[in-house]
């Protein structure tokens, strides 16, 4: 059953953060490639009319995503600030100028800013029974949607093999988000079963304790097991899973490990609140699968970071933070 963790004095105050972060402009991260000396305007509301604030291009796409989820809830007066801000911001001049950008810098916020957009699509397209205008905003999308599956089939096509580390360019994550994100039968959606099974379909006795890092905000290997749960049948599955992780509970154990954070105001470590949260996510999304795993704990250390004053940890926890409180337990 889905975990109703979420009150709707929660999902106001997750809404107002939103709001805030994603309508600030600056501090910014650009990661733009400049052509030559005419193309060093990075003002981040110039190059991105959809996708500024919120610190970076991904961070805003996917706080925007959370912000339509968050529209299932009885939001009050804040409902409306929201409305106005997806609004604006899915608008299909804005969204032809993303679109626009990702054909001519295609290699730009690969795989994590893509599989989020996309899975933004998906979002609003959900939503579009319950809120009339998210069949708007989903249509405003496709032709940003078609820019990045036209880019991730070429990008997919060249990679020889996947990225393991616990970032932005993790492939086993972007792949579960770009799954989860497509119809089934969809062009991409069969390339990324395949590179699934080609990366990761012989891995085996996975050596979790070697993964964490100071920069971490996604496990490897449980975004690999999520992966792989998706694209296999259950049976081949379970089969993959216990040569993946021989040592189930000690898997789980360490997964469900509070991890202890310094200085959350240093955006790296800040990240290690988001690995808590990611990990609670997985573990609930793989269950029974993971005997042992307790995720609240998780859940909670990172709880006091989704609102307030630094933004290092408000412009993007809470997308995580929604998902681990609304996966299947």
């Amino acid at each position: 059953m889905n975990a109703p963790a979420i009150t709707d004095a929660t999902a106001r105050a997750w809404a107002r953060t939103i709001t805030q972060v994603v309508t600030l402009e600056f501090p910014a991260a650009a990661h733009h490639v400049s052509a030559g000396p005419a193309d060093t305007d990075c003002t981040p509301s110039r190059l991105h009319p959809a996708f500024w604030g919120s610190f970076d291009w991904h961070s805003c796409v996917h706080m925007l995503a959370t912000a339509v989820k968050l529209l299932a809830w009885d939001l009050g007066a804040v409902r409306g600030e929201l409305l106005s801000l997806l609004d604006a911001r899915l608008h299909p001049t804005a969204i032809a100028a993303e679109a626009a950008y990702l054909r001519d810098h295609p290699l730009y916020e690969r795989p994590y800013g893509w599989a989020w957009a996309l899975h933004l699509g998906k979002t609003c397209r959900d939503m579009a029974s319950a809120v009339p205008e998210a069949g708007a905003w989903a249509a405003a999308l496709e032709p940003l949607e078609a820019q990045i599956a036209e880019n991730a089939t070429a990008w997919l096509h060249a990679q020889p093999m996947p990225v393991r580390h616990g970032v932005h360019d993790n492939s086993a994550l972007a792949l579960y988000l770009f799954h989860d994100a497509l119809p089934a039968g969809h062009p991409l959606c069969e390339q990324v079963e395949s590179k699934a099974r080609a990366w990761f379909g012989s891995d085996a006795d996975y050596p979790f304790a070697w993964e964490l890092s100071s920069h971490d905000f996604v496990s490897n290997g449980l975004a690999e097991a999520v992966l792989m749960q998706r694209v296999l049948e259950p049976g081949e599955f379970e089969g993959w899973l216990a040569g993946f992780f021989p040592e189930r509970r000690e898997a789980s154990a360490f997964y469900s490990q509070v991890l202890d954070v310094p200085d959350a105001r240093d955006g790296k470590l800040a990240h290690l609140h988001g690995l808590a949260l990611t990990r609670a996510w997985m573990l609930r999304l793989l269950g029974a699968h993971m005997p042992g795993a307790e995720a609240g704990a998780l859940v909670r250390s990172a709880r006091e970071h989704l609102s307030g004053d630094n933004f290092m940890a408000t412009h993007w926890l809470i997308t995580y933070a929604l998902l681990a409180e609304t996966a299947i337990r």
